[in-house]
């Protein structure tokens, strides 16, 4: 029945934007003169927005019904310039329709309208710091990436190739492993893209959930209707698994589910709309998030650091602040740091860090002396230190959670996925 459901409003989706998009036709092919064929589609677009708001509930119905809304205020445009009084009429059968849906429909109203709008303005970022230049390693994940980005400026070429504008990226590793942060690069590198102004939008997939219970659909709804009007634009979910969660699971809540069904509706629509999106989700928990996202994502495993990456990470921690003595180099300490993600390697040079201080301060007097001694090379990272904050230092453990996501990797190559029934 789901499927059914899915697939019915899904045709429907698909005839409105083919509608709107005729009556866009009409209108330019007479020269930005309002004609009634063009009247006669819109009316279509709006008839199909009715239909699936009676298919559907809760927020997903009031989407349809705000469609339908915008629709109807093309139709009056173009009808007072073709027939005024008929433009009053529509208005006045609109205005009694509206009257009808406030009595069946949704509640909230303006509250909810208002509180929306206001958590969807925390949604837009400012373009993060750091680029793909201050990313240790990952040369091949950076080099696809930076396609994207320039594969963005040639919208001719990708029309005439008819290749679809949504680009969609499912970045999967244990925590650590850097997909964050090289997701951050990746925004740093579109929003200054000097051809394009991309805005930025970043969501916690968990977050949405743990604090707005009761509202979550609402809110994945709107985030889509955000994305397709702030085109062109990057939408980031991290910790995906959050609101597109496994219908597969046993233990899988009602609530949960439906939030699932909204996710992959919103989904469906910014790849139907032609925009250019650029949608990325995250989680270091592949086998909790619904096999038909996966289908409609490409999956970028991304590892824990590897020698070259840990001995950069290393290199940025301590460059230009303090010297290295002889006996210790940056790739001597990633070579015994194996397994170790960024946030081990970040623990242990805060555990070298401190023990800098408190010798170069000892050894000082003073702060300004002791800034000077570092300066200047008269104190510097030996070895020791090192050996002690390795000593002093155990890596978390991710055994378990690389071996559930080898074992994801593998079904999801057979065409088999996980379910995992304890996943909360």
């Amino acid at each position: 029945m789901e499927r059914n459901y899915a697939v019915a409003v899904q045709k429907r989706e698909n005839l409105y934007r083919a509608y709107l998009n005729k009556a866009q036709l009409i209108l330019q092919s007479s020269g930005g003169k309002h004609t009634r064929e063009e009247v006669q589609y819109l009316q279509r677009a709006a008839e199909l927005q009715s239909e699936m708001a009676d298919m559907t509930i809760g927020e997903e119905r009031n989407h349809h019904l705000r469609e339908k809304e915008t629709v109807s205020a093309k139709i009056i445009t173009a009808l007072k310039e073709i027939d005024p009084q008929k433009a009053l009429d529509y208005e006045k059968g609109k205005t009694e329709d509206k009257k009808t849906s406030q009595t069946t429909g949704g509640r909230g109203g303006d509250n909810d309208k208002e509180k929306l709008d206001n958590m969807a303005k925390e949604w837009y970022k400012e373009a993060p710091n750091h680029s793909f230049a201050n990313v240790s390693g990952m040369a091949e994940l950076k080099n696809k990436l930076s396609e994207c980005v320039t594969n963005s400026n040639c919208e001719a070429l990708l029309d005439f190739l008819k290749i679809p504008r949504l680009n969609t990226y499912f970045f999967v590793g244990p925590p650590g492993c850097g997909k964050t942060y090289i997701i951050e690069a990746f925004a740093n590198e579109l929003v200054n893209n000097q051809e394009k102004e991309y805005k930025y939008l970043s969501l916690v997939g968990s977050d949405i959930i743990s604090r707005y219970v009761g509202d979550a659909e609402k809110i994945v709804t709107r985030m889509f209707e955000e994305a397709e009007n702030a085109a062109p634009c990057i939408l980031f979910i991290d910790e995906i698994d959050g609101v597109c969660r496994n219908r597969s699971q046993k233990s899988m809540p009602e609530y949960a589910a439906s939030i699932t069904t909204s996710f992959l509706t919103g989904y469906n629509r910014i790849k139907n709309s032609g925009k250019n999106i650029i949608f990325i989700g995250a989680t270091n928990y592949p086998q909790r998030v619904d096999s038909a996202m996966l289908d409609r994502a490409e999956v970028i495993r991304v590892p824990l650091p590897d020698r070259a990456a840990r001995c950069n990470a290393f290199r940025m921690q301590f460059e230009g602040i303090i010297s290295l003595e002889s006996d210790i180099t940056y790739d001597d300490m990633a070579a015994v740091t194996d397994g170790y993600n960024y946030r081990d390697i970040d623990r242990v040079t805060s555990i070298m860090k401190k023990a800098v201080f408190e010798q170069v301060m000892l050894q000082a007097g003073n702060e300004q002396s002791a800034i000077e001694l570092l300066k200047n090379g008269s104190f510097k990272l030996s070895r020791s230190h090192f050996d002690a904050a390795s000593a002093d230092f155990k890596p978390s453990s991710k055994k378990d959670i690389l071996d559930a996501i080898d074992k994801w990797e593998r079904n999801l190559n057979n065409d088999s996925y996980l379910i995992d029934d304890d996943a909360e």
